[in-house]
């Protein structure tokens, strides 16, 4: 009885450690503050976000078997961020990731009322989007709640 609980005690560990992979936790000074902490303090959230979005989802496709794949989340237990790109073979997250995102998201300057043309160039040449892409996707969630989806096909 007592192996069975601590392998389940184990596997439990393992499995926890796992889902956190993608969580920032060496956070800038200047990064979005919990929004918790600003209520408390009476400033709006937004005072305290470096980005004007909470959630950011980048999917391009290249081809079948090449994707360049960002996913950034600013919750309230933390900021996760992951990068795969297939072509440079590079997959990031955490800390690595957000630190190559962190200067390509403060150059995004779109909000929720910015037309789907606008946001896709911009992020296009923002992150570099070499020209023979097959689509793209940008999901993101902005701060004032509003989630919008951008979408290009070629």
């Amino acid at each position: 009885m007592k192996l069975k609980f601590i392998l389940v005690i184990s596997l439990m560990t393992v499995i926890l450690y796992g889902c956190n992979k993608d969580e920032v936790k060496d956070v800038p000074a200047n990064a979005p503050a919990d929004q918790n902490a600003t209520q408390q303090t009476g400033e709006t959230p937004t005072d305290q976000v470096t980005f004007n979005f909470l959630e950011f989802s980048l999917d391009v496709d290249y081809s079948a078997t090449e994707s360049y794949e960002v996913e950034y989340e600013d919750k309230k237990t933390g900021i996760e961020a992951k990068l795969e790109d297939d072509r440079k073979n590079e997959k990031l997250q955490g800390d690595e990731a957000y630190t190559k995102l962190e200067p390509l998201f403060k150059q995004l300057n779109f909000d929720s009322t910015t037309s789907n043309d606008e946001v896709i160039d911009q992020v296009i040449k923002v992150f570099n989007i070499e020209d023979n892409y097959q689509s793209i996707e940008v999901d993101v969630e902005f701060v004032d709640g509003n989630e919008k989806e951008f979408k290009r096909i070629k």
